[in-house]
């Protein structure tokens, strides 16, 4: 309850039952009430503007109530999905930020010159499947009533209510963390697909995710492709798919013609 009325920032941001505002005595009996099966409110629309683009991002608020359960669900479910989570993913995990990608970016592309798949997915957390993900989640009869309460509440915009047939809603507490369990795996089957040889001196690619952004790095540009081809397969089993406009192939050294390196995270990284 502290961290969703007191140390959060959205702590002021009301959800559809308008409170935005917490005394000390109501956080005490919310407290109280927290217990898995619980009725779900839908989460209200809010949409913010995205820096430097006409577009604007959708963000999903769950009543108070809703927050603080996610919050406590998120904590007790955390822990064993990061013992699990793959190493080079950084992106909402507790302890990692987007310089420790770009430091991970940096130390691959410090010593040999590679090709570079720098990819992104459409719409990631709006998009993902439910079935797929309640399935890989894995967890108590429970605890799947009460995600799969959340992911189907519905949201509530200009007195409308709109059916949430896919997707988990950004601005959740525990959205996060959902979108991680449901991308997990991606590295584990490019490395599978394309593994390390000795004896021919082959490496296995550097694949560094954050978020739905991902780079695959390699000495050999077919494996950039096969594997661009390998993850909007696997995607597709989890309702997503990549972003044309923001996938690409390059060089990470200077090339006759053609911008050598690519666009992560705010940075742009070359050889």
């Amino acid at each position: 309850m502290r961290k969703v009325t007191q140390e959060n920032q959205g702590k002021k941001t009301a959800g559809v039952e308008g409170v935005k505002s917490v005394t000390p005595s109501q956080r005490r009996a919310l407290a109280h009430t927290l217990s898995l099966g619980q009725p779900v409110q839908p989460v209200r629309r809010v949409w913010i503007p995205q820096p430097g683009t006409p577009e604007q991002r959708p963000l999903a608020i769950p009543v108070m109530g809703d927050r603080a359960l996610q919050s406590l669900v998120k904590a007790a479910r955390e822990p064993a999905w990061e013992a699990r989570f793959e190493p080079n993913r950084y992106g909402f995990r507790p302890g990692r930020s987007c310089h420790d990608a770009s430091e991970a970016l940096f130390t691959a592309l410090g010593h040999k010159a590679k090709s570079a798949l720098a990819a992104d997915s459409a719409k990631c957390f709006d998009r993902i499947n439910h079935c797929a993900l309640l399935a890989k989640v894995h967890t108590s009869p429970s605890l799947r009533h009460q995600l799969k309460a959340w992911l189907k509440a519905g949201v509530l915009a200009n007195g409308q209510l709109f059916p949430t047939g896919e997707g988990t809603r950004q601005g959740g507490n525990i959205s996060p963390l959902l979108a991680n369990v449901a991308w997990h795996g991606l590295e584990t089957l490019i490395h599978e697909r394309f593994p390390r040889s000795g004896s021919r001196g082959v490496n296995s690619p550097n694949v560094i995710r954050y978020g739905a952004d991902f780079v695959v790095l390699h000495e050999d540009r077919q494996v950039g492709q096969q594997g661009q081809n390998l993850a909007s397969r696997w995607l597709k089993t989890r309702g997503l798919e990549l972003k044309p406009s923001k996938t690409r192939s390059t060089p990470t050294l200077a090339v006759p013609a053609g911008t050598p390196g690519f666009a992560f995270l705010g940075f742009h990284l070359r050889q």
